[in-house]
This record gives structure tokens, sequence and C-alpha cells, in this order.
């Protein structure tokens, strides 16, 4: 396999912009995981929350 300089590449090496645009699309994958594990939890936390309903505020600690 033969870059676009002529250089040989290995089969699983890849050329700088092409490794650049592998990792954008990984960033981009690993902040779209991060906000719905976010947003998973913080959807847990108000459903406990309601579900509890006003009792949980009014318990003694």
């Amino acid at each position: 396999m033969t870059g676009e300089h002529g250089a040989r590449l290995a089969p699983n090496e890849m050329t700088p912009e092409q490794e650049a645009s592998f990792r954008k699309q990984r960033r981009r994958r690993a902040l779209a995981l991060a906000g719905a594990l976010i947003l998973f939890a913080i959807t847990f936390y108000v459903l406990t929350l309601i579900k509890m309903g006003p009792a949980l505020f009014d318990r003694t600690l």
C-alpha cells in the first residue's frame, strides 16, 4: 500500500490526515456517550425524587 507521497505503509498504519480524522470521530463519539450517560443518571435521579415525593423532605434525620 502506498501513501500519497509514495511512502509504503503497513496495513494498519494511517496517514497523519487519516489519524486526525479518526481521532476527531473518536472524540465526538466519546463526548456523545458521556452526554448520554449523564442524561441517564440525571433521569434516574429526578425519577427517584419524584417517586419518593414530598415525604423525602419531611422525615427526621
